[in-house]
């Protein structure tokens, strides 16, 4: 576990989680946002476990209440849980001249932002631009199929089991 803070109990609190083998469930989005400029978000919610895997789990975030603070769910399965693959813009097989032709053909780099409004229009444009460009560049794959989070353990029997009817 990383945080921006280290103190004497954070690393106490580290040193059981390995010594014990434990392991911890979290979101890696934050969950308290400040409304003050001078502080920082941070993660302050998390699971500890113990002989649970990860594959059993799925944890979220909670956007319910109306405050600076998100909490976080974690859901125990009997069953593998199935998660979605992250929608991404671009893959392996994305062609980054024509999305840095895309880009150079249209942006417009002679605008003036001299009001608010005009810097939120034209952000709002330029990252239009850039999602464009990369759905043109980037040919579709198979995102949509969920990854099946099967445990090594099964895995393995499986192969066993398959090789032994040979």
């Amino acid at each position: 576990m990383d945080s921006r803070l280290t103190t004497t109990k954070g690393r106490e609190f580290l040193k059981v989680i390995q010594e014990k083998n434990y392991s911890f469930l979290s979101t890696v989005t934050p969950k308290f946002s400040p409304t003050e400029e001078n502080k920082i978000p941070d993660l302050p919610d998390f699971f500890v476990t113990n002989g649970i895997s990860s594959t059993y789990t799925d944890i979220q975030s909670s956007y319910d209440l109306s405050s600076d603070h998100s909490p976080i769910i974690a859901t125990l399965s009997i069953l593998a849980t199935v998660r979605k693959s992250t929608a991404r813009m671009h893959n392996s097989k994305t062609n980054w001249d024509t999305y840095r032709q895309i880009i150079q053909d249209k942006v417009n780099l002679s605008i003036k932002l001299k009001e608010r409004e005009d810097i939120e229009i034209e952000t709002n444009n330029l990252l239009n631009l850039i999602q464009h460009a990369a759905k043109e560049a980037t040919p579709n794959s198979d995102t949509q199929r969920p990854t099946n989070n099967i445990t090594y353990e099964i895995k393995k029997l499986v192969a066993e089991k398959r090789a032994s009817s040979i």
